[in-house]
């Protein structure tokens, strides 16, 4: 009688807790469903690279994920010297060579400029980004003028969601004076993705939910704010001010889904001010996950008048949401600081926080294998499709972890990694020991490609393969 008294208010308590759940969960999604956003594509477009545009035997240097930024506490790329070295001693000394950036070669979401709101992504406000991004790196773009100075070269820079505003025309013109060279010179090109001699190269953002544009094709009205990039500006920027050492590397955290668990496996939680820093960041990761920026599928210019009438009405109504939302993220961002300084405040026992840290480890190499056997799965999706049978190489970045897997049919999938830095366990703040992977390709025996995924050592050795 006693056992039965007492799991029935349980029993209860448990469908309440449920219901009210499912609640939360569908109100939540009615909500997102009456906010969508429209989105009308701008002429701001970048076309992709395909067979008539690339050189069937041309030597190919793949590179991916450099995120150059400001020069600030928020870049992660100090590697501007041993990026020279590269271009000179070792990809500009071989055969005609195209050296492509797979994407996310400029961080554009962590520039920020007193004069320029956070959330203009006008062509303007990306003018003002390049430039800073071209000031802080001098000798990476020093070294790359003279690279393609000599005629033979090219440099092709595709697309990828931390550098969304390539597509803009004014950037692109901006980033070929800073080479030295004129706005339709071809020895810099741009594309969304990559495909010619054997060979198909895409950034690889499109196979990740947190990152996938509805129009990654160019430009949208209003612009298009996925959600890994709201996360980036409007919890993890903050999070990188923190003096703590680990909070450089936050923004490095892949998938971006993981973060939660990132967060949560940081070492030293018994510290007050790492409980801090953990709380702010689980109470921005909360409010960006609840209220993600949604969106409809495009609409052309070649709709009804009644609906390009209608798209200009929501449009005008989007500017004032915009201005909402300023206030919006200024106070999730007190929130969490609030909550920070509560959990500062509070210990938690102990083995609860090592029983933690141990789940949040393994929870974290769960997502992780889950996340590149996602793209593994994905190009080999492409690699069946009947225009690319004949190709030997699939290749993307991305993940910031280089892989390289068999698909099967004489094909093989390449990740090229980063050249940020990034933790391999994050328990011991173990970092890579692979610093600078990069994909070469030639044909040494005609229009069949080889290539060997590779790992710069300096000028004075030559580059190893990489290993797992």
């Amino acid at each position: 009688m006693v056992v039965r008294s007492t799991i029935q208010p349980l029993a209860r308590g448990v469908a309440f807790g449920s219901l009210l759940l499912a609640s939360a969960i569908t109100a939540r999604w009615l909500f997102l469903q009456t906010r969508r956003i429209v989105l009308r594509p701008t002429p701001f477009t970048t076309p992709p690279l395909g067979p008539a545009a690339v050189e069937p035997q041309r030597r190919r240097i793949v590179v991916s994920d450099l995120h150059l930024g400001g020069g600030d506490r928020l870049d992660d790329f100090a590697e501007d010297a041993t990026f020279a070295a590269f271009l000179e001693h070792y990809v500009a000394g071989g055969a005609p060579t195209d050296l492509i950036l797979a994407g996310d070669s400029f961080e554009f979401l962590q520039i920020r400029l007193p004069t320029i709101a956070d959330d203009d992504y006008s062509q303007a406000a990306a003018l003002a980004r390049i430039a800073v991004i071209v000031e802080a790196h001098s000798t990476f773009f020093a070294a790359l003028a003279r690279f393609v100075a000599d005629p033979r070269h090219q440099v092709t820079l595709l697309i990828g969601n931390h550098d969304f505003e390539l597509h803009y025309p004014a950037v692109k013109a901006h980033l070929a004076a800073a080479l030295g060279l004129s706005p339709h010179d071809p020895r810099l090109r741009f594309g969304r993705d990559y495909h010619g001699g054997g060979v198909y190269i895409v950034h690889g953002n499109q196979f990740d939910v947190w990152n996938r544009f509805v129009n990654f094709g160019g430009i949208s009205e209003p612009f298009e704010v996925v959600r890994g990039s709201q996360l980036v500006k409007e919890v993890i920027n903050d999070l990188e001010d923190d003096p703590l050492p680990f909070a450089a590397l936050i923004d490095n955290v892949k998938p971006t889904s993981a973060l939660f668990w990132y967060l949560v496996a940081l070492p030293r939680l018994r510290d007050a001010a790492s409980r801090r820093f953990l709380a702010r960041g689980l109470a921005g990761f909360f409010q960006v996950v609840a209220l993600p920026t949604p969106h409809h599928m495009p609409i052309d210019g070649r709709s009804p008048t009644s609906i390009r009438r209608r798209l200009q009405i929501l449009n005008g109504l989007w500017q004032l949401v915009m201005r909402f939302r300023r206030g919006r993220v200024a106070r999730h961002r007190e929130v969490a600081r609030q909550v920070g300084a509560v959990a500062g405040v509070v210990e938690p026992p102990g083995s609860m926080l090592d029983q933690m840290q141990v789940e949040a480890v393994r929870q974290i190499e769960r997502e992780r294998r889950a996340f590149n056997d996602r793209f593994t799965r994905e190009m080999q999706k492409i690699a069946r499709q009947p225009q690319h049978q004949h190709d030997s190489f699939f290749v993307c970045g991305h993940t910031h972890l280089a892989r390289i897997v068999n698909l099967g049919h004489g094909q093989t999938y390449f990740n090229v990694g980063t050249w940020t830095e990034i933790i391999q366990n994050v328990a011991t703040m173990r970092r890579q020991e692979q610093r600078f992977p990069f994909l070469e390709i030639t044909y040494p025996h005609g229009p069949t490609p080889q290539a060997h995924l590779l790992v710069w050592n300096g000028p004075d050795e030559p580059p190893h393969l990489w290993h797992v």
